[in-house]
């Protein structure tokens, strides 16, 4: 690659030199440690929501309610064509957007609000993806009935097969959309996201661990398997605790060890809390969509694998030789695009299964900025020392930062049906299940 150049420096000059859409800048401006605030890179994403989305807020806070036209849900709430909730609690800013608990017709849900101009605008640059990517298709089309066909496509997720039937994912009762917002009205579930629960305090030991990353694999083997889709957004905040009866908690049986029975103690809390994963429309892609796509999809840059920040770093050495060095004009803005795969969505589950089991850490410290990333991510060797034997192998093979290996280390030892269909989400819960019937013995 020739001389070596500080990453901040690169970043720095491209950004002075206008290289890049207002919302490739904004992603890297974020690396860059530069915006005000907190200095963790991940507090430093939710300010640049917050900002966005600052008007708003403060309008619902004095109004104490919102509207929207539904496109198709309509029916399964009791609502008229246009949507009233009344807003009982601010729950916080999402990845994309302000989280609301509210009452429809005296019926609790949550309430995700997105930005219409900003969802459109990154479509033209950053590619179809998400609810958005939704959007975009269905305005294409220019058939008749746009408006309600996208209702029809999101709601058109219903439980299939075995994994479906598990309902490991939260359900979406309506989306609307208005000339500024696009709405997503969903299960209301208790706040707390994994990363926020430490399991000793529940009581909880081994076996109710395995149960609870059970629960988070079958929501990515629903997705990856049955909807066909990569998630893209996996991290802690991903996977919200939810209470259920021992009555409705599955699987009692395991998947790929049918008919064997998951061993629970008769008191044990995993009888009454499960996981369910939630997120997933805000910058999901088809599986089949092989096109690279651009830094908005990477919602949370400390969950990014090492072969993307390797990427990122390529793109940014060619650009900075081109527009720094050789100061070549910018005739129109460029877009910074990198391959995403199901190698994304297994290394980020590792990651927040990590900080599951060791009680909120990282393998790594915190990053702060690119060059941190570079540091911890590509170059510091984890220390697994947190996790509890059984399941240390699994988070080995899941942050293994060669993605070649990782693919490799995680089929490796699973019968040839998992090995032959090449889905790493059902060659963990092969694994998981392993290391829970492990307990009965």
């Amino acid at each position: 690659m020739g001389e070596k150049k500080s990453v901040f420096k690169m970043i720095t000059a491209l950004l002075a030199a206008r290289v890049y859409d207002e919302y490739t800048t904004a992603k890297l401006e974020i690396l860059t440690g530069r915006i005000e605030g907190p200095s963790e890179i991940s507090k430093k994403e939710r300010i640049v929501i917050q900002e966005i989305f600052s008007d708003y807020v403060d309008q619902v806070r004095k109004e104490g309610s919102i509207r929207f036209p539904s496109l198709g849900g309509a029916e399964r709430v009791g609502a008229p064509a246009t949507v009233k909730c009344d807003v009982s609690e601010f729950l916080g800013f999402g990845n994309t957007g302000p989280v609301y608990a509210v009452s429809v017709k005296g019926q609790p849900y949550a309430l995700k609000i997105y930005s219409a101009r900003q969802i459109r605008e990154v479509m033209k640059s950053h590619g179809m993806f998400g609810l958005g990517g939704i959007l975009q298709d269905m305005e294409e089309s220019r058939g008749p009935g746009i408006l309600s066909d996208l209702g029809k496509r999101v709601l058109a997720r219903k439980p299939m097969g075995v994994y479906g039937r598990c309902k490991r994912m939260v359900r979406v009762h309506d989306v609307g959309l208005d000339a500024n917002c696009m709405y997503v009205l969903m299960d209301l579930l208790a706040v707390d996201p994994i990363g926020k629960v430490d399991p000793r305090q529940m009581g909880g030991d081994n076996v109710d661990f395995v149960s609870w990353a059970v629960d988070c694999c079958v929501g990515l083997c629903n997705l990856h398997v049955e909807e066909r889709r990569l998630h893209l957004n996996i991290r802690p905040e991903a996977f919200i605790k939810k209470a259920v009866t021992d009555k409705t908690r599955l699987p009692k049986y395991c998947f790929f060890h049918y008919p064997k029975k998951f061993y629970r103690p008769e008191a044990g809390p995993c009888l009454t809390t499960e996981f369910v994963m939630v997120d997933h429309l805000d910058t999901s892609v088809a599986i089949s969509d092989k096109g690279p796509k651009g830094l908005m999809t990477i919602v949370s840059w400390p969950f990014a694998p090492p072969e993307t920040v390797l990427q990122l770093l390529q793109v940014l050495r060619v650009h900075y030789d081109i527009y720094v060095e050789k100061a070549r004009p910018v005739d129109n803005t460029l877009t910074i695009k990198l391959t995403r795969s199901q190698m994304d969505d297994i290394w980020a589950l590792g990651l927040t299964l990590y900080q599951f089991l060791s009680g909120g850490k990282y393998p790594f410290g915190e990053p702060r900025s690119l060059v941190d990333m570079v540091n911890q991510i590509l170059l510091t060797k984890f220390d697994f020392s947190p996790i509890e034997p059984p399941f240390r192998d699994l988070l080995v093979s899941m942050l293994e930062k060669d993605p070649k290996k990782r693919f490799s280390r995680i089929l490796e030892g699973c019968p040839d049906k998992i090995r032959s269909r090449k889905v790493l989400a059902e060659a963990l819960l092969y694994k998981l299940e392993e290391i829970g019937l492990a307990y009965e013995s």
